[in-house]
């Protein structure tokens, strides 16, 4: 059986937007009930992770933020890439050296802590690693949730500042040497970034015909849609849509997508989209990152879509969704307290899982949310009055 390496966990420090020291996990906080085994995978033991996790929070509380955050750092650590080729990018800011440590199981039982320093150069312009160092824990029955991430006493494996010269001399400043742990894995998690899609509409499928199935599902009146890439002279490829609506004898056939939308609602596009980003992360087990999972779409297909990371016949590779909403009421389709993080905002960005919380189980979690029973998750009562005021006298003037 192949080795398979696993995110579990990661913690930001010392970043200006974050509040202390921003942590996330998929790892379960919650008590496993028998009956709902189906929404986790377990890795051993009482030791399971989450299928599902919404980040929740009211407008510009970090959720896009956060997201990008997780995408960046993994995907510098599992695809081996630098710092500019991810959205670490975007993320890494202000003056002041940050700390990213990101936790990792392999299916060999193995459990690894990265330890990540970043900072700018001596111009103050770019930002490096400065300082990385690797844990390794081997993993038996008595390790609990409690302890599972102690690495006390324990002395790094790797250390940046203490390889051969052969491995320095070729290790790129903006580099990690965490690609040493994943050379030892014939698998490891495949990233899904759609944060691209979230406010700008594309038509991608990784096929060249689009499922009937999610024609009929999105828009009953298309009979296909083929999507055809074709070397147009060189290396040079140029996409051609070809349409076809039920009824109809005329095939639309179109090299612009700005043609294509128009006969496309943007929720079919976005939906065929994200479904061929969906498949792709059942069938590898990967991570699925969507920013505003309801942008364009009716509850109904959001649904559905959820749905699949929770059904063992479908997900039978235990792939992971992760999703940012602004719709509360689909809290109310996660059933656990710890697939929930809410995102707040004072000054600074802060994230709680609503495991954590003391709130009472029979509360409908959207009321939760609406009503404000915990701070920060709608606008505030006097910010209401004030723009209302202002309206009234923009109207009047």
């Amino acid at each position: 059986m192949e080795k398979t390496l696993k995110f579990l966990k990661i913690e930001i420090q010392n970043h200006p937007l974050f509040e202390d020291k921003l942590e996330f996990s998929v790892v379960n906080t919650a008590r496993v009930f028998t009956d709902r085994e189906d929404r986790l995978t377990n890795l051993f033991g009482n030791i399971w992770t989450n299928n599902l996790i919404a980040l929740v929070g009211r407008n510009a509380t970090g959720k896009t933020t956060i997201m990008k955050s997780l995408i960046g750092a993994l995907t510098f650590l599992l695809e081996a890439k630098s710092i500019d080729q991810t959205k670490l990018k975007e993320i890494l800011m202000g003056k002041n050296n940050i700390k990213i440590t990101t936790y990792f199981y392999g299916s060999d039982n193995y459990l690894y802590k990265d330890d990540l320093e970043f900072g700018l150069d001596s111009n103050g312009v770019t930002w490096h690693v400065v300082d990385e160092k690797i844990y390794q824990k081997r993993l038996n029955t008595q390790v609990t949730k409690k302890n599972l991430f102690d690495f006390n006493d324990l002395q790094p494996i790797y250390d940046r500042k203490n390889l051969d010269e052969v491995a320095a001399s070729v290790l790129a400043p903006d580099d990690s040497i965490f690609r040493i742990v994943v050379a030892k894995y014939q698998q490891r998690q495949t990233i899904i970034d759609t944060l691209a899609f979230t406010n700008i509409n594309a038509l991608m499928y990784n096929q060249e015909t689009v499922p009937g199935e999610i024609l009929n599902f999105l828009d009953p009146t298309i009979e296909y849609l083929k999507i055809v890439p074709k070397l147009v002279g060189g290396d040079t490829t140029q996409v051609f849509y070809r349409l076809k609506f039920k009824g109809r004898a005329e095939e639309i056939t179109e090299t612009n997508f700005l043609t294509i939308e128009q006969y496309l609602s943007s929720g079919t596009a976005k939906g065929i989209t994200l479904y061929g980003n969906v498949v792709a992360a059942l069938k590898t087990g990967g991570i699925i990152f969507v920013d505003e999972l309801e942008n364009h779409f009716n509850h109904t297909i959001i649904k559905s879509f959820i749905e699949y990371f929770t059904d063992p016949k479908i997900n039978l590779n235990r792939a992971t969704l992760i999703y940012s909403t602004h719709y509360t009421e689909l809290l109310n389709e996660m059933e656990r307290g710890d697939e929930i993080y809410i995102t707040r905002r004072d000054e600074k960005i802060t994230l709680t899982r609503y495991s954590g919380l003391k709130i009472r189980n029979e509360l409908v979690k959207s009321e939760v949310f609406d009503s404000d029973y915990i701070g920060g998750t709608v606008p505030e009562y006097d910010s209401y009055l004030d723009l209302r005021k202002a309206t009234k006298r923009s109207v009047n003037d």
